[in-house]
């Protein structure tokens, strides 16, 4: 089973964006991954809401947090995890300046964009 990462900086992802998420993840049983890159302890109740969803239907999905760069929180985590097919990023303007996307090897794919507006 394939898996998505969804990666975060902040709260910013839209309830209608991550309920498209998690219809294209139910259809194509995607395992999923949430990288939230932040300092808050409290989860936004619309990624509250999409975590209890996934588990709900059965599809495995976690959360990560941690601190820093999302450029290079996005790399490390795919370095550890081989099975990732879709990259869903925020906004590339918090991917940081010092890391290059072309680290990112294929057969990856990049979305950018899905913060609320």
């Amino acid at each position: 089973m394939s898996r998505i990462l969804i990666a975060l900086h902040g709260h910013s992802a839209s309830r209608s964006v991550l309920n498209a998420v998690f219809d294209y993840c139910t259809e194509m049983r995607f395992k999923v991954s949430v990288l939230l890159i932040d300092v808050d302890n409290a989860l936004s109740p619309a990624l509250t809401d999409f975590l209890a969803r996934l588990k709900y239907a059965g599809l495995s999905g976690h959360l990560f947090r941690q601190v820093g760069c999302l450029g290079q929180a996005v790399l490390n985590f795919v370095s550890r995890h081989k099975d990732i097919s879709l990259i869903l990023v925020d906004s590339m303007k918090n991917w940081g300046s010092g890391v290059p996307l072309k680290a990112l090897s294929p057969p990856v794919g990049l979305f950018s964009g899905v913060i609320a507006t």
